[in-house]
């Protein structure tokens, strides 16, 4: 109970500090909001907060991704990834019009780097590729450079935005099972199918007109020799039983084109106001 009672009372200041964080206010304690960069803990330079606002932005011009870089000294009882999906949600980033977005957090609380995906963005930032954003800032965190360890997460996230969503890509919920792959067609593969498609209905086209444009034509008197008995006829259904139950499926794995590739998952699961999100964390 008294669990409980803490998280709640930590999500209420949760809200109260992303409000903070929002207005800017520094009477609501020591943060630094630059529009992307929020430094609660206050650890970041004004060079390094100027340098990621600026990386930030021009990948949100270039991506129409929310692209939003968060310390925190106190999580009040939150996982890293209640705290970032709570701030994404509460200041309305799942609804600002983007196709998504992301949470890059340093956690000094639960001492733990944490990228959160939302949207789109759940696409271009795999399982796999998460861990390795976090492998780029690790060594930083470790030794107590924060500013750098959020450069290099940043830029190696740059990096596989510019690559786009991987080959074979499904999102698997951890909560249901349900794996859902991304279908997608480049513009080469398009235009192929498209062309192929168009000279299969000419040919089509072609053929029923070749065969049926010298038959004579022929007219059915339908008011002589038709002919109609309607019976009616009535059916009961009694005794239906229905019983559901839902099954559980292990994510695909393994290599290959047919099967999928295990390094295509982005693993989802539910928030706590029933978003959806993907991400990953490394302590340090």
């Amino acid at each position: 109970m008294v669990d409980t009672y803490r998280k709640w009372i930590g999500m209420f200041l949760a809200v109260f500090f992303s409000f903070c964080l929002w207005s800017g206010g520094k009477s609501c304690g020591q943060v630094q909001a630059a529009g992307h960069v929020f430094d609660e803990a206050g650890i970041f330079s004004g060079s390094e907060t100027k340098k990621l606002e600026k990386l930030a932005q021009e990948m949100e011009e270039t991506y129409d991704m929310n692209y939003l870089l968060m310390t925190a000294e106190e999580a009040w009882g939150m996982s890293s990834a209640e705290l970032a999906e709570d701030f994404y949600e509460t200041q309305g980033y799942d609804k600002n019009g983007r196709r998504g977005g992301a949470v890059f957090l340093i956690d000094f609380d639960n001492r733990e780097l944490y990228v959160a995906t939302n949207g789109d963005m759940i696409y271009y930032l795999t399982d796999e590729r998460i861990e390795r954003i976090c492998d780029a800032g690790y060594d930083y965190a470790s030794e107590g450079e924060y500013g750098q360890a959020m450069t290099a997460m940043l830029e190696q996230t740059a990096v596989y935005m510019k690559k786009g969503i991987p080959d074979h890509q499904y999102t698997y919920d951890t909560e249901t099972g349900r794996v859902v792959r991304y279908k997608s067609l480049s513009a080469g593969e398009f235009g192929m199918a498209a062309a192929i498609a168009l000279a299969a209905a000419a040919l089509v086209c072609f053929l029923v007109y070749r065969r049926y444009s010298s038959v004579e034509k022929y007219e059915y008197a339908v008011g002589q020799n038709g002919d109609m008995d309607l019976t009616g006829k009535e059916d009961r259904l009694v005794n239906q039983f229905v019983t559901h139950r839902r099954i559980v499926r292990e994510p695909p794995r393994g290599g290959g084109s047919g099967g999928g590739s295990f390094s295509g998952r982005s693993s989802t699961h539910t928030s706590s106001r029933e978003g959806t999100f993907g991400g990953g964390g490394r302590k340090f």
